[in-house]
């Protein structure tokens, strides 16, 4: 199995590469976006409070989610669009290893990418501020970023797998992969500003100063974790052989 799941992983890496090299400018602006943003202007402007606050989250957040979102579609969508999927699901490749081969894949460059843009802020930060010695992310912070980052490459590759098993066309699975992953927030936009609409404005900010952030980050992440599960076994109900040829 292991041997299957690298495989399709090293199929995937290839196919990767392909997209990025059709769609080169679309792709340098992927890359150079969170590289400039968060490798170079946040460390500027942040300094020293990079390392040990909450702000080096951005990269955790938004680097997956931009990288693997614009990939993610490709999946299962550009194997149909390529007519490829039939070769794909006649092969020996059994259907864990086909499953979870693309989503290591998304997840490791997602990951990876977002290990990367640590490391060039972490860099650019010692150049900034150098004083004789190495600094480094506070070890909350480190672990925080590690774990964000690895929970939201999951939770990306995850749903954008599952809407790519059913999607007819590449376009098609991108706009509800964004649509997907961008109306939670515009929901919790709305909420913020109905809100207080609805409930007096001081208990609101009474509740607000009596929350633990770090309580509130493991919750989120406790949630990330629950919906990566609840999406991986949507994915793989949902991946039938018989189904996707006849789709």
């Amino acid at each position: 199995m292991t041997e299957d799941i690298l495989t399709v992983m090293w199929k995937e890496s290839k196919g990767l590469l392909r997209y990025n090299s059709s769609n080169r400018w679309k792709s340098v602006l992927t890359l150079i976006t969170p590289i400039a943003l968060f490798g170079i202007i946040f460390p500027i402007q942040f300094r020293d409070e990079w390392l040990t606050s909450y702000w080096s989250l951005a990269v955790a957040v938004v680097t997956p989610i931009l990288l693997i979102a614009s990939t993610i579609s490709e999946s299962f969508a550009g194997e149909r669009e390529r007519h490829t999927l039939e070769t794909l699901l006649a092969s020996r490749l059994p259907d864990q290893a086909i499953l979870l081969g693309k989503l290591f894949m998304s997840v490791v460059f997602g990951w990876g990418m977002t290990l990367f843009l640590l490391l060039v802020s972490l860099g650019m930060i010692n150049i900034l501020e150098w004083n004789g010695s190495i600094q480094f992310y506070s070890m909350k912070m480190l672990w925080t970023n590690l774990a964000a980052s690895l929970l939201i490459s999951g939770l990306v590759a995850n749903l954008g797998i599952l809407i790519s098993l059913r999607s007819p066309t590449v376009q098609n699975a991108a706009q509800m992969v964004m649509l997907m992953l961008f109306m939670p927030l515009l929901l919790l936009q709305a909420v913020v500003f109905l809100l207080p609409s609805f409930v007096p404005i001081e208990p609101i900010k009474a509740f607000l100063e009596g929350l633990d952030v770090e309580s509130i980050i493991l919750i989120i992440l406790l949630v990330l974790l629950a919906a990566n599960i609840g999406l991986f076994l949507g994915a793989r109900a949902r991946f039938r052989r018989s189904k996707l040829i006849l789709f």
